[in-house]
């Protein structure tokens, strides 16, 4: 396309269909142009006070070409303006909010004339806290730089912006400290950039599996925020971060256990107390990952294991219940993960008494009925609300999966089912890797007190 002139009937015949592509002729300085916009990406009050009225009152007659050189050169009193002289940059820049005017044979000149409508910076939805900022990131790329900006006022922050979709194209924007990052790790990531291939990037899914490549994990090896001063925080560690427009959230790299584990309130509470708090969500990740099969191979494979007035208590609550304790377990877990669903998809005014009531009511209901035994309850009951304590809703979501799939090992071979289980999730997460960096990390090399180090290489 960039091979075609710069005419009115290739450019009209580019928008062929579109509604919202407005083309009007005009008469400037006593030459005849025409003037392009697309209505809801531009602001009609700036195209009128700021374009067309300089244009019309402001321009004496002349040539075309002194014309087009007077605005370019200030004669229109606008921020931005551009010259355009192929149709890939007329197309390019009529699409992200510019108005365009056209003098047939000598060029067009381009006005910044976005529309304001965007959706205003609001406390975070998902990463919410008692303390801190409550500034979240927006839909808007530029709103969300000029947000970082004012947590981050250093002329060694680096943008690089480019264009990623045949077909949404994308705006996407690159960020670094230029002293804190390594080099090599921003190469890398604008390499993938420059060669991603692909129709739209539109939904997050799109952006990790861009990214990342072909996906062959359930873990995220991107880390998401909507947090303005956890992205800061991460630039300041040495990562990079990727803003991309349309999208309330930035994506940082390289990403490891350690910082899926670190939650938005651990930078504002001191080292001792979020170490401490780490320190309780690994524990929770464990209990969430394997309480509900281990449960299973001792109840039902080695009830040897279990002390014995526990192990009355477990058979006096199962003596009217009908099904063996693995259906319990895997019955209790996929009731669990529709309620979750159920939360999800629904509107938020809803969504809390549906998950009150599938908890609490159909919970007691079937227990009070023997369909279930409450031990059974307990422990799946146990393994979601450590769910619910891992910060990123990803890693939660890979948890999941994991936790069925050791319930279904337990169920097949008892401890060693589980203990195959594990052992294969550990050579699974130790091939794993984010831009270079182990995905363990910083568990694969631990020694005393790595796990301040960590939060404090985060937090400097």
């Amino acid at each position: 396309m960039d091979r075609i002139a710069l005419t009115d009937a290739n450019l009209r015949l580019q928008f062929d269909g579109a509604g919202d592509f407005c083309a009007r002729a005009l008469q400037v300085g006593g030459n005849a142009a025409f003037f392009y916009f697309l209505d809801g990406l531009t602001s009609g009050d700036a195209i009128g006070s700021l374009v067309l009225r300089p244009l019309r009152e402001d321009l004496p007659p002349g040539p075309p070409e002194r014309l087009l050189e007077a605005i370019l050169h200030g004669a229109v009193y606008h921020a931005t303006v551009r010259r355009c002289e192929d149709l890939t940059g007329a197309v390019k820049l009529l699409l992200n909010g510019f108005c365009l005017l056209l003098f047939p044979g000598v060029g067009a000149a381009a006005f910044e004339v976005k529309s304001g409508e965007t959706r205003g910076p609001a406390e975070p939805q998902v990463e919410s806290t008692t303390r801190g900022p409550k500034d979240a990131l927006t839909e808007t790329m530029r709103t969300n730089t000029g947000l970082l900006r004012r947590h981050l006022r250093t002329q060694t922050l680096c943008l690089y912006e480019t264009v990623v979709g045949s077909q949404s194209r994308t705006n996407v924007c690159l960020l670094w400290l230029r002293d804190r990052t390594d080099p090599s790790l921003v190469a890398r990531m604008r390499r993938r950039l420059d060669t991603l291939q692909t129709d739209s990037l539109l939904t997050p899914a799109a952006v990790e599996e861009g990214l990342t490549g072909p996906r062959h994990t359930v873990f995220p090896l991107l880390q998401a925020t909507e947090r303005t001063d956890k992205l800061a925080t991460g630039l300041l560690a040495g990562r990079i971060a990727l803003l991309v427009d349309g999208l309330p959230m930035a994506y940082l790299a390289p990403v490891d256990l350690g910082h899926l584990l670190c939650s938005a309130e651990d930078l504002d509470t001191d080292p001792a107390s979020a170490t401490l708090i780490r320190l309780l969500r690994c524990a929770a990740l464990l209990l969430s990952l394997a309480l509900p099969a281990l449960y299973v191979a001792m109840a039902a494979f080695h009830q040897e294991m279990i002390p014995i007035k526990l192990l009355a208590a477990i058979i006096q609550s199962k003596q009217e219940v009908p099904f063996p304790t693995v259906l319990e377990i895997l019955g209790l877990l996929l009731a669990f993960e529709l309620i979750q669903e159920a939360g999800v998809a629904l509107p938020k005014m809803v969504s809390q008494p549906v998950s009150i009531i599938g908890g609490l009511v159909v919970g007691t209901a079937a227990v009070e009925a023997r369909l279930i035994s409450p031990a059974a309850l307990i422990v799946v009951a146990a393994a979601g609300i450590c769910g619910f304590v891992l910060p990123g809703k990803s890693l939660a979501d890979a948890v999941r999966l994991w936790r069925l799939g050791l319930t279904v090992l337990a169920s097949l071979a008892g401890l060693y089912g589980l203990s195959l289980g594990l052992l294969a999730l550990i050579v699974h997460l130790a091939g794993l890797e984010s831009f270079g960096r182990a995905y363990l990390s910083p568990f694969s090399a631990l020694q005393a007190g790595s796990m301040i180090r960590h939060r404090i290489k985060e937090d400097a």
